[in-house]
């Protein structure tokens, strides 16, 4: 037989976007091999007197400064280290230089003192410098042991008027940033925290996700069953197969909503406007003695339920809605695909039960039966924060 067809309810760069921003935080496998390559960069860079940096530096030559090997320009074969040095022009931006002695880091070409090149901060001053391909260490002079060294940056010309502020402002930077030279200069890695390169912060860089508001927490801090928080995971965005998703994918069938019999049948409709799931909702919201106004998208809902009677009190309030929607979904398909339709009081005392077992599991409640829970269910406007 051959392979089923399936649907695919979320692109997968949503899916491989992290969890805070609507994704399931699969990794994409290109930006995260040369986030992994990305290491040997920094170990080129950082392991000067290491055998195999030695050979690599050897064989094809090194960089201003010895960071870099320079790119291998062999016509024939496939060379590991090629397919690594094509990853240092993104790399090199996420770098900066921190000076010792100033023997391998650029005056005006590397990010030592600014965010930038000193060229790009100050590109006036490094068209008439006369020091522009200089390392730090040739332009600071010694003025003895423990002693702070002094700039000699010289330039082709005098300064006019209204270049003298740039020309004050570039030796107040040089100033602030001078070294004594007792160590050897370092390469920094700006992502990380103590300054050292991890495979983690470059691939997040590298997969560069959009901006997003997505209601996270009340997906995956919410201690529902993983099962269960996939599938909220799914109506957040949307992508449940109801019967107008089912129709975008190309199936020809009858819309209306099973629950109610009166409107057609989307992800919104379903779980919170529907007739048969407004009265759900009323009936909990009495129960726990809220007044609530339903918002028109789940998200939204999401997004203003999260802890709302803040981080001690809403460990049972953050379960409601994954339980109620779950509960409601599963209501749906026995009336599709069993041809079985349950009571609305029937449906109440299976979200309860739910809610109960769940609750239980994780300590949220200490009842010994279901009738006891519910009557300790009663939330006070006290609790909030």
């Amino acid at each position: 037989m051959g392979e089923e067809h399936k649907i695919h309810l979320v692109a997968w760069d949503k899916i491989c976007s992290p969890k805070q921003q609507g994704g399931l935080g699969v990794r994409k496998l290109i930006p995260f091999n040369l986030a992994l390559l990305g290491k040997w960069l920094w170990r080129f860079g950082s392991e000067e007197s290491h055998l195999w940096r030695r050979v690599v530096a050897a064989k094809y030559g090194v960089d201003r400064g010895g960071w870099i090997s320079n790119s291998p320009r062999g016509t024939h074969g496939c060379s590991l280290w090629r397919h690594i040095r094509m990853g240092w022009p993104v790399f090199s931006t996420h770098i900066r230089f921190e000076v010792g002695l100033g023997t391998r880091v650029s005056l005006w070409h590397d990010s030592w003192c600014s965010v930038c090149p000193l060229k790009e901060l100050f590109p006036g001053l490094y068209g008439c410098s006369l020091n522009q391909d200089d390392f730090v260490g040739s332009v600071l002079e010694s003025q003895g042991v423990d002693q702070p060294r002094e700039w000699n940056v010289t330039f082709g010309r005098d300064f006019n008027d209204w270049e003298i502020d740039q020309v004050v402002d570039f030796f107040s930077l040089l100033h602030s940033h001078t070294s004594r030279g007792v160590e050897g200069d370092k390469i920094v890695w700006r992502l990380g925290r103590k300054g050292m390169f991890d495979s983690r912060s470059f691939y997040h860089v590298l997969r560069a996700p959009p901006a997003l508001c997505f209601p996270w927490k009340s997906i995956w801090r919410v201690k529902a069953p993983p099962r269960v928080a996939f599938f909220m995971w799914t109506v957040a965005w949307g992508r449940i197969l109801t019967c107008d998703n089912l129709k975008k994918k190309g199936i020809v069938m009858v819309g209306w909503c099973c629950m109610c019999r009166n409107a057609d049948e989307t992800v919104d409709h379903l779980m919170l406007h529907c007739q048969f799931a407004r009265q759900l909702w009323t009936f909990i919201f009495k129960s726990v003695g809220i007044s609530w106004v339903l918002p028109s998208q789940v998200s939204e809902l999401l997004f203003g339920w999260w802890n709302w009677f803040g981080k001690r009190s809403s460990g049972v309030w953050n379960l409601i809605p994954s339980c109620l929607m779950w509960t409601i979904w599963r209501e749906r398909n026995n009336r599709i695909f069993e041809d079985q339709e349950n009571s609305v009081a029937k449906i109440i005392e299976a979200f309860f039960g739910s809610l109960y077992d769940w609750s239980r599991v994780w300590g949220y409640t200490s009842s010994p039966s279901v009738g006891d829970f519910l009557a300790s269910l009663m939330f006070d406007s006290t609790d909030l924060n």
